[in-house]
C-alpha cells in the first residue's frame, strides 16, 4: 500500500467521521450555503413570466429556486429556464405518497436528475398511528437509498402535526426518523416547528448534519412573511440568531429556502428576506 493511498484513506475516515457528527470540515468552517426560493411564496405570479421572475430573483441575490409544480414542463425545459437566469433548478416538493414509491419513484428520480434537481422533498406524511410514520419514515428512506445513486437527496418537510401528535416523549416527527435511513434528511420549516411551542434549535440539535436544506420561514400570522417582523398577534419572531449560530458549525447544509407566503402576487417580501437572510448569516 502506497503513503499516497494510506493518506487517502485517512483523509476520507475523517471526513466520515466528521459528516457523522454533523460539525463543520476538516478545516473548521462549514461549506458556504447558496440561497433559494421555494416558489410557492410567489404562486400567483410565477408561472405569468416565468423567464422575468426568474431574472428579477437572480438580480436579487437568489441563487436557485425550489419548484413546487412544473406547469406541464419536461425537465429539460425546467432546466433551461433557470439556466437562462442563471439560476439553479436545486429541487422540488411533490407528494412522496406516489412519487417516491413504486413503479414511479424511478421516474421520479430520472426527471429530477434531468432536470438538475439536487433534492426532492414530500410535506406530505399525515398518518393515524405511531407505526405508520415509522412505516412512512422506511418508505422515504428506501427513496432516498435509490437517490443517493443518482447523486440527489431525499427529504421531508416539517408541519405542525409532526410536533403537536405526540407518543409519550416522542413526536410523530421522531417516530419517522426512528427507523428510517440516515439518507433521508430533515427540511425544518422553521416557522412550522416553532409556531407550535417546539424548540426549533434543540430540533436541529437533535438530529446534526441531516439538514441539507432548511426553510426560513418567519412565525405566523404574518402581513407579508418578512423575516425578522413579528407576527401581527404579538407573538415571537423564530430564535434567528441562536439557529443561524448552530447552522454554522454544520457541515451538511447546502441552502437556505426562503418561504414567505404572505404576498403570493408580489416579489417584495422574497427580496426583503434575502436580504435579511444574508445580513444575519454572512
Amino acid at each position: 500500500m502506497s503513503i499516497e493511498l494510506t493518506r487517502r484513506g485517512f483523509v476520507a475516515g475523517m471526513g466520515a467521521a466528521v459528516a457523522a457528527t454533523g460539525v463543520a470540515g476538516l478545516n473548521g468552517v462549514a461549506p458556504k450555503p447558496k440561497y433559494g426560493l421555494q416558489l410557492y411564496s410567489i404562486h400567483k405570479i410565477f408561472w405569468k413570466e416565468p423567464a422575468r421572475v426568474l431574472a428579477a430573483l437572480r438580480a436579487g441575490g437568489y441563487d436557485g429556486v425550489e419548484f413546487y409544480d412544473y406547469n406541464g414542463l419536461s425537465a429539460k425545459a425546467l432546466k433551461k429556464l433557470c439556466d437562462d437566469a442563471g439560476l439553479k433548478a436545486m429541487g422540488t416538493h411533490l407528494n412522496g405518497d406516489v412519487d417516491l414509491v413504486g413503479d414511479k419513484l424511478k421516474k421520479t428520480l430520472d426527471f429530477a436528475a434531468e432536470a438538475g434537481f439536487e433534492s426532492v422533498v414530500t410535506p406530505h406524511a399525515k398518518r393515524n398511528t405511531a407505526d405508520e410514520y415509522k412505516k412512512f419514515g422506511q418508505a422515504m428512506g428506501a427513496a432516498a437509498e435509490a437517490a443517493d445513486a443518482y447523486g440527489i437527496k431525499v427529504g421531508i418537510h416539517s408541519t405542525y402535526h409532526h410536533f403537536t401528535t405526540r407518543y409519550g416523549e416522542e413526536t410523530a416527527w421522531d417516530m419517522i426518523y426512528k427507523e428510517a435511513s440516515p439518507k433521508l434528511y430533515q427540511q425544518i420549516d422553521t416557522a412550522n416547528t416553532f409556531h407550535v411551542g417546539y424548540d426549533v434549535v434543540a430540533l436541529l440539535k437533535k438530529y446534526p448534519n441531516r439538514h441539507f436544506s432548511i426553510h426560513a420561514k418567519e412565525n405566523v400570522p404574518t402581513k407579508d412573511g418578512v423575516l425578522g417582523v413579528p407576527p401581527t398577534d404579538g407573538g415571537k419572531c423564530v430564535p434567528w440568531k441562536d439557529l443561524i449560530a448552530y447552522m454554522q458549525t454544520e457541515s451538511g447544509l447546502h441552502w437556505w429556502i426562503v418561504e414567505a407566503e404572505g404576498r403570493p402576487d408580489s416579489l417584495d417580501p422574497a427580496l426583503a428576506c434575502l436580504k435579511q437572510l444574508k445580513a444575519w448569516t454572512k
